[in-house]
């Protein structure tokens, strides 16, 4: 005699492809969904965009009822597919399911961003995932390192950003084989901040992390020099480190008056205060003069 699977007595599980309407997905969410957990809005707001960026696919997960038609699992998903609008969907549903199998669910460990990148032979996974989502933020006018749901990728955006920007794999490489990155914390930002301004101008980019890496300064008040200075210093300095937006925004700085050709005294950034800064925009090449345009 074959012992049930996983302790559970032997029960009618069926499982159906279901078109839901939303009449019937409000119908479930207030009628059968008696005994779950709470709603973590965020997972409702990445199950919804993914929905309607046409990216929702099936993975074999089933909105799971018990034989009394209690739902034990899928009120992540309803809710997200009544947050798109959309008229109908269809859901992959499992019925039978025993009540007591409830506590197991979504116990495993989920496949993260770095996972995915590391099951399709991508390096540096979780380096890599941190700093797309960076790079995704700031192309959206977004501080990068801000809390902020819209643009935080999932596993399928960040392996499509990683596959098409082969530059970003690089700066990821780069930073992660260069032992002077360690030193200066916050890896991703390094990540984010090298691809951004070698995607700009590559060969000033090359220069102005070179020298960051060992210490090549022109003079006093050289911008390298004085990021080179807060880096170590944030680095070393647990208590009140600049958090990686800050540490972002700074090395952009010394970025521009690095083209610029400006000296700077102490590097800072503060979003906050009487006085709140800007996320600064790299630039490419030092913009000339009115006077030299005019004459």
């Amino acid at each position: 005699m074959v012992a049930p699977r996983n302790g559970n007595t032997q029960t009618n599980i069926t499982i159906h492809f279901v078109t839901v309407t939303k009449a019937q997905a409000w119908d479930w969410l207030n009628n059968a969904n008696n005994h779950n957990r709470f709603i973590q809005q965020q997972t409702v707001h990445k199950y919804a965009r993914r929905m309607m960026n046409g990216k929702w696919s099936v993975t074999g997960e089933t909105i799971k009822f018990d034989p009394e038609g209690n739902m034990l699992d899928g009120q992540h998903r309803l809710w997200a597919f009544l947050e798109t609008g959309l008229e109908e969907m269809e859901f992959l549903v499992m019925y039978g399911v025993p009540p007591e199998a409830q506590v197991h669910l979504d116990t495993p460990t989920p496949r993260t961003p770095a996972h995915t990148l590391q099951m399709n032979g991508i390096p540096d996974g979780r380096l890599l995932a941190a700093s797309i989502k960076l790079v995704n933020q700031y192309e959206a006018g977004v501080n990068p390192g801000a809390s902020s749901w819209r643009y935080a990728p999932d596993n399928e955006d960040v392996l499509e950003a990683a596959t098409a920007r082969p530059a970003l794999r690089e700066s990821a490489n780069f930073v992660s084989s260069e032992p002077g990155f360690r030193s200066f914390g916050k890896p991703s930002a390094m990540v984010f901040t090298h691809y951004i301004t070698s995607q700009l101008n590559p060969n000033e980019a090359n220069s102005f992390w070179r020298r960051l890496l060992d210490a090549d300064y022109d003079g006093p008040g050289d911008p390298i020099m004085r990021l080179r200075e807060r880096l170590l210093v944030s680095k070393a300095t647990r208590q009140g480190a600049p958090n990686i937006t800050a540490i972002a925004a700074m090395c952009l700085k010394a970025w521009n008056a690095h083209i610029r050709h400006r000296t700077i005294g102490p590097l800072h950034w503060s979003q906050n205060g009487e006085r709140p800064e800007k996320f600064p925009k790299a630039i490419a090449t030092s913009r000339p003069s009115r006077r030299r345009e005019e004459d």
